[in-house]
């Protein structure tokens, strides 16, 4: 399990009329009302993804202040909403301002402000930034526990899976994929962790990733990226809508890329970051799966 946090969540008991939830392996007590929470804060992505899935709108996003970012698929099943800043550094007074009744943050990115968030409403750790695909459908499932839509939560899990089988017989798997981000700090391709690799190996389709590595992100030189070589290379830029990052543009000056096979079969695509890499979820899961059938990677018959 990812950082040590075994997912899964148990109901205690009830202690003057709260219920108290604990994440099970992990010293985090999560004290709540017995009624399903209505006023839900959500610090990371893959918690709207799972959230929306499971039926409710929250009142509160960390969306890095680019509502842009939201998946259209999920923007459409929004209400109003308060953005409260930054998923690395959210607005504890604003979370405060909304009035929540439950908080879902993410392990590595908010254990230092635990206290505080616990202090405002009872609050849901679980790992979301670096977590595999398997893990964050794993926490959908507890977050559609602690929401008290279990049932509805396990519907949507089954209904995606269906969709990812339906997917994965439309899709060749001869060639193998990488999927990279780029910016101004370079290209980090995502590794076996990583929630795309994760999508791509649930679709039967083969990853080249970078030898030894067990980190989810890892930074590459153009001589790495060579050494693995891709068929294809699927690249998100969050630079785009300013131009979008040189350093390909760069690379395919250089006398080593015209060998490499990607560039020999003019697979280089560029693709939206933000279902990719940022949403880690349910419909990022489904909608990279979309753009994979939009290639000559879909089947002919």
């Amino acid at each position: 399990m990812q950082g040590g946090l075994k997912q899964g969540l148990q109901v205690s008991r009830v202690v003057a009329g709260l219920l108290l939830l604990w994440v099970v392996g992990a010293n985090i007590g999560v004290a709540g009302p017995v009624t399903p929470p209505q006023r839900v804060v959500v610090l990371e992505y893959s918690f709207l993804d799972a959230v929306v899935a499971a039926g409710v709108s929250p009142v509160g996003i960390a969306d890095d202040k680019k509502p842009g970012r939201i998946l259209p698929a999920i923007r459409r099943q929004l209400g109003d909403y308060q953005s409260v800043g930054l998923r690395g550094q959210p607005d504890l007074e604003t979370i405060a301002s909304l009035k929540p009744d439950l908080i879902i943050a993410d392990t590595r990115r908010h254990q230092g402000i635990y206290t505080a968030l616990q202090d405002i409403a009872p609050t849901l750790l679980l790992l979301s930034y670096g977590a595999e695909y398997q893990a964050l459908l794993d926490d959908a499932r507890v977050i559609g526990k602690a929401l008290g839509r279990a049932a509805q939560m396990d519907a949507q899990l089954v209904a995606h899976q269906q969709r990812m089988s339906q997917f994965a017989t439309r899709l060749r798997s001869d060639e193998q994929l990488l999927f990279a981000v780029v910016s101004a700090r370079g290209m980090a391709v995502h590794g076996r962790p990583a929630f795309a690799s994760g999508v791509l190996h649930r679709l039967g389709l083969n990853i080249a990733l970078p030898a030894g590595s067990q980190q989810p992100y890892v930074r590459v030189s153009l001589e790495q990226l060579a050494a693995m070589n891709p068929d294809w290379l699927f690249v998100g830029d969050y630079n785009a809508a300013q131009g979008g990052a040189d350093i390909l543009r760069r690379w395919q000056q250089h006398p080593l890329w015209p060998f490499l096979k990607l560039s020999r079969k003019q697979q280089l695509l560029n693709v939206d970051p933000n279902s990719w890499s940022l949403a880690r979820g349910i419909y990022g899961a489904e909608q990279i799966a979309q753009d994979l059938l939009a290639t000559s990677l879909a089947r002919s018959n």
